[in-house]
């Protein structure tokens, strides 16, 4: 938990790595801390920002500082977002450079007198399904370069429908050809939910989300022992656009003080971090870390 204004330094600090290093892991730091530490950061309306966005509790606004009803995060959390377009395109020795993936179209001057448009159609990270539309301005020979995250075990890469080669995660997938006006890549990442344990807690992510329990989902205490199914870590959860929040997971929980191998799982309900509890109401609560029932047979 730190203040907003360290997100946005945090953010900074790995694009100048980033541009520096040519180095994916800094890309996935950013947008790690976007979608999760950014967003969580603004009210759900759009009016406010917070100072700091803990793993569990509420979320409210920060204290005025220096006499005027603003403090150094609501200044500083909107040049964060500003940071955002000039992380997810990029060109670098000559190659044109997608490092984030969302909605969105840029025109990009990748050399002088070649200026390419490049169109991203997707819904992702409610999917992994990403198409991209590239337009040159002429056909011309150029590389495009595609960050694979390292949370991606499995990604797929086609160029007009042909399959790439070689695409491994925590790397750019680098594609070097003659491209023409229209042509379409697409890119499919692993969107496999993860089971995160730590000192007897556990916590569920999928892609760059993290996920929390969040009190309006009225399935439950946020605070109250379960034991989360999981196969090695993968959890098989369904994940769909929420009602109050930008994505929801619906994923099977055994809710009891005890365990037992053979009970019945219930249903447990939770929401990508940025919108847990964006109302900003003291009636509602969150949780990210949530504490695992105690299985005293194997206790020494």
């Amino acid at each position: 938990m730190m203040e907003t204004c360290v997100t946005f330094t945090w953010m900074q600090f790995c694009n100048r790595l980033l541009e520096v290093t040519d180095n994916t892991e800094y890309a996935d730091c950013v947008e790690h801390t976007l979608y999760n530490a950014l967003f969580a950061a603004m009210k759900g309306d759009g009016t406010n920002i917070a100072k700091y966005t803990p793993l569990q509790g509420f979320r409210h606004e920060g204290e005025d500082q220096c006499g005027v009803h603003i403090n150094c995060c609501n200044a500083n959390g909107p040049r964060a977002f500003a940071l955002i377009p000039h992380v997810a395109y990029q060109t670098r020795k000559g190659a044109a450079i997608v490092n984030l993936y969302g909605p969105s179209t840029a025109d990009i001057a990748l050399r002088k007198g070649l200026d390419v448009r490049l169109s991203q159609t997707t819904d992702y990270p409610l999917s992994g399904h990403v198409s991209l539309r590239v337009d040159p301005q002429r056909a011309a020979a150029f590389t495009l370069k595609l960050r694979i995250p390292g949370w991606s075990s499995h990604t797929e890469v086609s160029v007009n429908g042909q399959p790439v080669d070689g695409v491994a995660k925590g790397t750019y997938c680098s594609i070097e050809r003659t491209w023409q006006p229209g042509d379409v890549v697409t890119v499919d990442f692993d969107m496999t939910c993860h089971l995160v344990q730590l000192n007897n807690m556990q916590a569920v992510t999928r892609g760059p989300i993290v996920f929390a329990r969040d009190s309006r989902f009225h399935d439950g205490s946020v605070d109250e022992v379960v034991v989360i199914r999981h196969n090695n870590g993968t959890v098989q959860a369904q994940c769909a656009p929420g009602t109050f929040s930008w994505l929801q997971l619906t994923l099977p929980a055994q809710k009891s003080i005890f365990t037992h191998p053979f009970s019945s799982p219930q249903e447990v309900h939770l929401c990508d971090f940025a919108s847990a509890c964006n109302d900003w109401s003291l009636d509602t609560r969150y949780r990210v870390w949530l504490p695992k029932t105690l299985d005293v047979q194997t206790m020494e």
